[in-house]
């Protein structure tokens, strides 16, 4: 920690647009790239807020983020200075694609060794494939003391530490973390949502750019050579069988569909039975049924 502030680090990546349909190249490993619409990881979104709060209560804190995106995702690292972050850093080179979770660890921490920091942030994981691994792999390569899944983030009173409060299933509590540090947050206070001029300013705004060589990587070290993991092939998920109360009242309109779903759904049709009572013979087997499913009591 510097003598006036904290020097902040937020670690922000795209996601695809989970609500946009997406296209299977015909091999199956792959997306087709004109399909995918990239926006900000919403949980790092809870990262950024955190570090400008605590921009706000420590006066002289510097903020940064620093992505690992193509150029065509570049808007990610403007969403930050929008916000108010102080500088964006993107990091790319043709070398990277294909990087899985652990290549993009190393990238990061390489980055990360060449610039002042005192807290490094991030969102717990990436809402679209659901992986929550760069920022603890981050915190081992560089072996920082680390907090997962944190709410909110406070400055101690002691300048070399910080408070999270961190919750479990039942309760939430507060813990103490000494500086350098790395957290990750699952959510946090209200997100600002940044004016039209600061929008505006940010699409005009310098952004640092990196490459492998900035990085002092070697290209085996990264992207498909330097992962731990593979794609075999993607498949799209199979369609879910519809239920009967959703195949029944497809046709009924808003308020039949309420009534029948507040009366407990769609019962199954019983068969109805038709018995002719032409004599005194079929009147009782009549009479015996009813009273054995207690339709009638004597």
């Amino acid at each position: 920690m510097s003598g006036k502030g904290l020097n902040v680090t937020v670690l922000v990546t795209p996601v695809h647009d989970c609500l946009n349909p997406v296209t299977i190249e015909s091999g199956g490993k792959r997306l087709v790239g004109s399909s995918l619409r990239w926006i900000l990881n919403p949980y790092d979104a809870y990262a950024m807020e955190a570090a400008l709060r605590l921009r706000e209560a420590v006066p002289g804190t510097f903020t940064r983020v620093i992505t690992v995106a193509p150029p065509d995702c570049e808007k990610v690292a403007r969403a930050g200075l929008a916000v108010g972050i102080d500088e964006a850093i993107l990091v790319w080179d043709e070398a990277l694609e294909g990087s899985d979770s652990y290549a993009t660890a190393i990238v990061l921490a390489a980055v990360l060794r060449k610039q002042p920091f005192d807290l490094i942030l991030a969102g717990w994981r990436r809402s679209d494939l659901e992986q929550g691994q760069v920022g603890p792999m981050v915190a081992e390569l560089l072996d920082l003391a680390q907090i997962t899944a944190a709410r909110e983030i406070l400055p101690g009173e002691d300048p070399h530490e910080i408070w999270v409060q961190k919750r479990i299933p039942g309760q939430v509590f507060k813990v103490s973390c000494p500086l350098p540090a790395l957290v990750t947050l699952e959510k946090g206070p209200v997100l600002r949502y940044p004016k039209f001029l600061d929008r505006r300013r940010a699409q005009n705004a310098p952004i640092r750019k990196l490459d492998l060589r900035a990085t002092g990587l070697a290209a085996d070290q990264v992207g498909t050579s330097g992962s731990l993991t593979q794609v075999e092939r993607i498949t799209p998920p199979k369609p879910t069988k519809r239920s009967a109360l959703g195949s029944a009242v497809s046709g009924m309109n808003t308020a039949a569909r309420l009534q029948r779903i507040l009366s407990g759904g769609m019962q199954e049709k019983k068969e109805s039975k038709i018995w002719e009572c032409r004599d005194r013979q079929s009147v009782e087997k009549v009479v015996e049924h009813m009273l054995q499913e207690k339709m009638i009591t004597l």
